[in-house]
């Protein structure tokens, strides 16, 4: 463990489970990681796995004092990372899973993208990569189109930001302990999202930076976004109205902010009807599923929103237009038209 000699600017917080297969290639971009001036500590998770997760994390102790190792018995990734946000000692906290792994220069570069501006929440770019095709890294997002890198008040963000960056973000460890902010342990999907809200939502100052730093690893079948599970995804609108809670009670400006309502509804969307439209055939189950999202109060007002204000047209508008004029059957049948149709032209390019 590190010795309190020089401040902490920066807690990675890695929940680890049943990932002996990926860990290693995460431990050594850790191991790279270094700050002028400043010290950086790992907090490690072993959230109950089974194979040789734990053994993996006690070995990078052992090599590094800067590790603090948490051993608990399984209780889900966001338990995991409020045990890690509970003894961090950064300035700054940035969350990290098992199967990913950073730049070499990423923690100098978060340094410098905070520059002392006491920044609550820092906008981060990714690298994505594909499991198995160590060819196919490529930038996860192209920052140019949203936002000029640099330190705004987050009501200045709000105006300027055409939409709200989905990738990594820093967040403040102050900010979040002050706001009494952590990740919901009921929430099946989108808790990262809510935990992101909270945050934003009550910040003051946010910064951008283009600089990619993390690499994220879409894993072959073993993603909450890619697995079919309608039982599990329609718990999705529970996170929907927790979300808009917390904008109502802090910011009621965004529920007229198309920056923010676009990717949350293309989110919930993805979780609901994408996902499923371009792996399998229509069926009662999905019927369900679609016909409950599209009937909830709050999803109802997005897509009021996006079929009613005469927007430029884009993917998550024709989308809306599909599901708000169209029979839930319908319109599973005309975006799977429209999604093999991408597929045919992307693979044909």
């Amino acid at each position: 463990m590190i010795e309190d000699q020089r401040n902490i600017f920066l807690s990675y917080i890695v929940p680890c489970y049943n990932v002996e297969k990926y860990l290693p290639r995460c431990i050594e971009s850790l191991s790279q990681q270094s700050v002028e001036a400043y010290d950086i500590e790992f907090i490690m998770i072993n959230d109950g796995s089974t194979d040789g997760t734990l053994t993996l994390i006690k070995q990078f102790a052992e090599r590094d004092p800067r590790v603090v190792v948490i051993n608990q018995n399984n209780q889900g990734v966001s338990a995991a990372r409020n045990n890690g946000l509970k003894i961090a000692r950064g300035e700054y906290v940035f969350f990290l899973d098992g199967d990913d792994y950073m730049t070499d220069d990423a923690s100098q570069l978060m340094f410098e993208a905070c520059n002392g501006n006491n920044i609550d929440i820092l906008f981060l770019n990714n690298y994505k990569v594909w499991e198995g095709e160590p060819n196919s890294v490529r930038t996860w997002v192209d920052y140019s189109k949203y936002i000029e890198a640099g330190t705004y008040k987050t009501c200045d963000f709000e105006t300027k930001c055409r939409s709200i960056p989905p990738s990594s973000k820093l967040y403040n460890l102050n900010h979040l302990n002050n706001n009494n902010i952590v990740f919901d342990n009921q929430l099946k999907v989108g808790e990262v999202y809510s935990f992101f809200i909270h945050a934003f939502v009550t910040s003051d100052i946010v910064g951008v930076s283009h600089s990619p730093v993390m690499y994220y690893l879409k894993r072959k079948g073993d993603s909450a976004t890619t697995t079919v599970n309608p039982e599990q995804d329609i718990s999705i609108l529970e996170t929907l109205h927790i979300v808009f809670g917390y904008v109502d009670k802090y910011n009621p400006a965004l529920r007229d902010n198309r920056a923010f309502l676009s990717p949350f509804f293309f989110m919930i969307t993805s979780f609901c009807l994408i996902k499923y439209v371009s792996r399998t055939k229509y069926s009662k189950q999905i019927g369900t599923l679609i016909k409950m999202v599209k009937e909830d109060d709050e999803y109802n007002k997005l897509l009021t929103y996006f079929c009613g204000k005469g927007f430029a047209m884009d993917q998550n508008s024709y989308l809306a237009l599909a599901i708000y004029y169209l029979p839930v059957r319908y319109s599973y049948e005309v975006i799977r038209m429209y999604y093999r149709f991408k597929t045919r032209k992307r693979e044909k390019s």
